[in-house]
C-alpha cells in the first residue's frame, strides 16, 4: 500500500521458490490485495472528513475483509435466487442457507485471508446481474435492447473483469 501499484506489480520476493525467487506481483490474482488497499483509503478518507470515528489500520481491514464479504455474498446470492425464481421468500430462504453453509462459513470468517472470500461475492454479483440483464420485459418486442440489459450487462462484465483479478477458479465459470 505504501509503495504504489506499480511496485507491487514489479515485486520480486528472493525468498521463496529458492534459489530462483517469485515474481510475487505477477504470479498471484491482486484483487484481494486491491480490495483492502481501497477499503482501507476509503475508510481513511471517511475518518478525515469526521464521517467514522477513526480509520482503521490495513491489518484490521484485511482481517474483516472476509467476514464483510461474506455477507455482501450472502446478500448477493439471496437477490440472485429471487430474480431467478421471481420470489423474495426463496431469496430468503436461499441467504438463510448460505448464511449457515460450513463451506461458506470457512471461507468468510474473520481473518481468513483468502481470495474465496471476495470471490464468491463477485461470482454471485456475476450471475445476479447476467440473470437481471437476461429478463424480458414485455413492453419491447422487437428485440431491441432495454436500459436495464445494457445497464446489467455492463454491469455483469465489471463484476466478472473483478472476479477474474481476484480468483483462479473463474475459469470454472467461463467453462460453463
Amino acid at each position: 500500500a505504501e509503495n504504489g501499484l506499480a511496485a507491487f506489480f514489479k515485486w520480486f520476493d528472493y525468498k521463496v521458490w529458492y534459489p530462483l525467487g517469485r515474481p510475487v506481483g505477477t504470479t498471484i490474482y491482486p484483487g484481494m490485495q486491491m480490495t483492502s488497499v481501497f477499503i482501507w483509503k476509503v475508510l481513511g478518507m471517511l475518518a478525515d472528513a469526521k464521517v467514522v470515528p477513526s480509520a482503521m489500520s490495513l491489518n484490521d481491514v484485511c482481517c474483516m475483509v472476509p467476514a464483510w464479504f461474506g455477507v455482501s455474498a450472502t446478500l448477493a446470492l439471496g437477490a440472485l435466487t429471487a430474480e431467478c425464481s421471481n420470489s423474495w421468500s426463496a431469496g430468503v430462504a436461499a441467504s438463510g442457507i448460505m448464511a449457515v453453509v460450513p463451506a461458506h462459513i470457512m471461507r468468510s470468517v474473520a481473518g481468513g485471508y483468502d481470495n474465496e472470500s471476495i470471490a464468491l461475492t463477485a461470482m454471485c454479483t456475476t450471475f445476479f446481474c447476467w440473470c437481471r440483464a437476461l429478463r424480458h420485459d414485455k413492453r419491447v418486442t422487437d428485440g431491441r435492447p432495454t436500459q436495464d440489459s445494457v445497464i446489467y450487462g455492463v454491469a455483469a462484465g465489471i463484476a466478472y473483469i473483478y472476479m477474474v483479478a481476484a480468483w483462479g477458479g473463474y475459469v470454472f465459470v467461463l467453462n460453463m
